[in-house]
């Protein structure tokens, strides 16, 4: 058994190779960003760091709150967390830099470890909101409208989809609607309080901060038309997907909408031996993740792999080859 020193803002760790991975002592510590700590990101976040956290002494993987899917790419490239969540297409376009989204230099260290669940895109309207308002806003129509805080995923993607009937944020409010940002669990109450009519979440199917709005007033999942899914398929990376009929309560149609690929992501200077472990615990443990996120019930492990937007880093790549789930 022997010890090697690694670099300061990574754990230091050694591996009894031998007899598995074995509790050892580390030297600095890892945190992991993921969304809001209400949210299905951060329970996430916390049963990953609860099972790789279990191989050391003390509790070296720490979970933070983030400010979402655009936001960790870039609290990781810029060295202020080791690991995160995001979702695959701003991944890749915080790599890449020169965006609409990512306007500077690329982050070309990022580096992905695994795909875990994906997240889907909700919008839950009052029953006595017009099923087609959105194509009525250029008839003079207006709305109130929750869309998270600037910075996610969810506030990115409601305006991508208002785009698409002629309108930004900025227009809405010009025209008389009011938009509403914030933290989630805020949204909810001012949705359950009738201070919005429109609220909307991109999380995990069946999600708590869905089904609350949805049973605290006569609601309705909207049905996203398919030109708006394929403009987003095409030009954001979106996946389109349906929530099945029975989901929600009341919820008696599939409803057509946008799933997002979440990525766990870290940089390429992360030790090897630690993503390693990372994407060990991820790929033994699906039961734990379940208990965390009951979205895992719908992933299954050898799809880690698949659909990654970026570099893999070399640990999860030893982790993978081991399994033979890639080349």
């Amino acid at each position: 058994m022997r010890s090697r020193s690694l670099a300061p803002t990574v754990l230091a760790v050694v591996l009894a190779a031998a007899n598995g991975w074995a509790q050892q002592k580390t030297h600095a510590s890892a945190t992991f960003i993921t969304g809001g700590p209400t949210g299905t990101w951060y329970m996430t976040g916390a049963a990953i760091a609860e099972l790789v956290n279990k191989h050391y002494d003390g509790q070296p993987i720490s979970v933070v709150p983030g400010k979402g899917a655009i936001a960790n790419p870039l609290s990781v490239g810029a060295g202020k967390a080791e690991l995160g969540l995001s979702y695959a297409p701003y991944l890749k376009l915080a790599y890449e830099g020169g965006n609409e989204i990512f306007t500077g230099r690329g982050f070309r260290t990022l580096r992905a470890i695994a795909a875990v669940v994906p997240d889907t895109v909700h919008i839950v309207m009052a029953k006595d909101v017009d099923p087609n308002i959105f194509s009525k806003l250029k008839d003079g129509a207006t709305i109130r409208i929750g869309v998270g805080q600037k910075g996610s995923s969810n506030h990115f993607v409601i305006e991508k989809i208002l785009e698409t009937y002629g309108y930004d944020y900025a227009g809405l409010r010009d025209a008389g609607s009011a938009v509403i940002q914030g933290a989630q669990q805020g949204l909810v109450d001012a949705y359950q309080n009738r201070q919005i009519d429109i609220y909307s979440n991109t999380v995990g199917i069946n999600a708590g901060s869905v089904r609350q709005p949805l049973t605290a007033r006569d609601s309705r999942l909207f049905n996203i038309p398919d030109d708006v899914r394929d403009t987003l398929v095409k030009k954001w990376g979106y996946m389109k997907s349906t929530i099945p009929a029975g989901t929600y309560p009341g919820q008696d149609d599939a409803v057509d909408t946008l799933d997002l690929g979440t990525i766990v992501f870290t940089n390429a200077e992360m030790d090897e031996e630690i993503v390693y472990l990372v994407t060990k615990s991820l790929a033994e443990n699906r039961d734990r993740l379940i208990a965390g996120s009951a979205g895992f019930k719908r992933w299954q492990p050898e799809d880690m792999p698949v659909g990654l937007p970026v570099q893999v880093h070399r640990g999860a790549l030893k982790y993978y080859r081991e399994r033979g789930w890639v080349e």
